[in-house]
């Protein structure tokens, strides 16, 4: 783990960037900043991917996929530990399992999260467990 990643970023968050949607500024600012560097799990990038392909089509799903591995640094991170930590995430705080490999990525690197998704991430938030970047 030779990066200090500042950001993990979860799908919701990646595709309202993308889209151009209400928030996607707030990521923008993140990116200009040379002291940031972002990260998103390969299992949110498979989302975001998916998510592309439903709506989209194939080529929109892998140009999507291609301006978002320019934008952030996939991690393939898989260990035992690691996948035992998003299994408690989904438990302990019922998270989707999308957003259970988005928290325990976040967690693994200590760094914030930065998120849309206020319907699950919200109750993290007020806990404190793991720090929030919200993006509106």
């Amino acid at each position: 783990m030779a990066a200090k990643y500042t950001h993990v970023v979860d799908a919701c968050a990646l595709i309202t960037y993308l889209k151009g949607e209400p928030g996607h500024e707030k990521f923008a600012e993140i990116l200009q900043n040379e002291r940031n560097f972002v990260a998103m799990h390969q299992v949110n990038l498979c989302e975001v991917f998916y998510g592309y392909l439903r709506s989209d089509g194939p080529a929109v799903a892998e140009a999507a996929w291609q301006a978002a591995t320019r934008i952030v640094t996939p991690i393939d991170l898989c260990t035992e530990d690691f996948v035992k930590r998003v299994g408690r995430w989904k438990v302990q705080h019922r998270l989707g399992l999308g957003d259970s490999f988005a928290a325990a990525t976040a967690e693994e690197f200590a760094c914030a999260l930065l998120t849309g998704d206020h319907r699950d991430f919200d109750p993290i938030e007020r806990i404190a467990v793991l720090q929030i970047v919200w993006i509106p």
